[in-house]
């Protein structure tokens, strides 16, 4: 399953960072700014910072307190994304892949503890010393 959660990782940074750049240098992307319809241009960069964290989380990839956060927030997203696209109807593919990426996720978080190490920092408040 490790090797599943780096697929997911690297198909996350692929499919975010191939979004983020076309919708920031799409017609409604950074040619639009300042003209009020630059929605594209934002969702882009939201899309880039969803990509990034496919790099944030790698050093930590096997951590169980890192892959559940990394996890959640994906899993949140990309089912966010399918509902989206699904209720607008109009962009089958970007439904398909979330829909995929969405499923891939669940089944990553639920079967996390089998595949995961024992965390190596503690999340656990430390005591100041007296």
């Amino acid at each position: 399953m490790q090797t599943v959660f780096v697929i997911f990782l690297v198909l996350n940074l692929l499919v975010e960072a191939n979004a983020a750049v076309l919708l920031i240098m799409g017609p409604d992307g950074l040619s639009a700014a300042g003209t009020g319809g630059q929605w594209s241009m934002h969702y882009g960069f939201a899309a880039l910072a969803i990509a990034s964290a496919s790099l944030w989380v790698w050093r930590w990839r096997t951590d169980r307190h890192v892959v559940t956060a990394i996890l959640g927030m994906l899993l949140v997203f990309h089912a966010g994304l399918f509902v989206s696209l699904a209720v607008a109807g109009d962009q089958q593919a970007g439904m398909i892949i979330h829909a995929v990426l969405t499923t891939l996720g669940l089944i990553l978080f639920t079967q996390r503890s089998r595949w995961c190490v024992a965390p190596t920092v503690s999340l656990q408040p430390t005591k100041e010393p007296t």
